[in-house]
């Protein structure tokens, strides 16, 4: 049953606004449908869990800023904006929780990133997953370089956001996975 896409924008308007302020552990389905004036069956009519959603989430976010990077080529640039946009989310998904849902959080991520790169996606970081010989631990490497960047975020209350912490992640980034060599 296709959802609605009214429906879709407002669950993941209330997704979001729960993940500003508190870790994917202490969020519920039926916050998310209260704060969404959703009926919880009509929730589980379109998704099984909230990782469901955050699935649904990540791959539009991901997606839309492919859309909107299509003149960069840099990989690192675009997943430096995609952290410096969504910190105070990826700290609530991967760094706060205490409930053991950071490894199910970056499973969504990973997953999100080997479907886009499968996808053709000629972004330099999703072509080198796709080419890796094992995609599935390249997928996971960069998922966990995104983690391990929100941690020092988080360590002294950086701004992702900020120009120079963006040129920071931006470097270390295309330091690490070798983006230039990756074309």
């Amino acid at each position: 049953m296709a959802i609605s896409i009214r429906t879709e924008l407002d669950l993941q308007r209330a997704m979001y606004e729960l993940l500003e302020q508190q870790s994917i552990s202490q969020i519920t389905v039926e916050q998310i449908c209260q704060r969404a004036l959703i009926h919880r069956s009509s929730f589980y009519r379109y998704y099984t869990d909230k990782f469901d959603l955050l699935a649904q989430m990540v791959m539009k976010a991901l997606e839309e800023l492919l859309a909107a990077e299509q003149s960069d080529a840099a990989g690192s640039a675009v997943m430096s904006r995609f952290i410096g946009t969504h910190t105070q989310i990826l700290r609530h998904l991967l760094v706060t929780n205490t409930e053991g849902d950071n490894a199910r959080s970056q499973q969504v991520i990973n997953d999100c990133f080997l479907t886009i790169a499968h996808s053709g996606a000629t972004d330099r970081v999703f072509v080198m997953i796709r080419n890796a010989r094992q995609p599935d631990l390249t997928a996971y490497l960069v998922s966990g370089a995104i983690t391990s960047i929100v941690q020092w975020l988080s360590s002294d209350r950086r701004d992702g956001g900020d120009p120079k912490i963006q040129a920071a992640i931006e470097t270390t980034l295309a330091s690490l996975f070798s983006l230039e060599q990756h074309i």
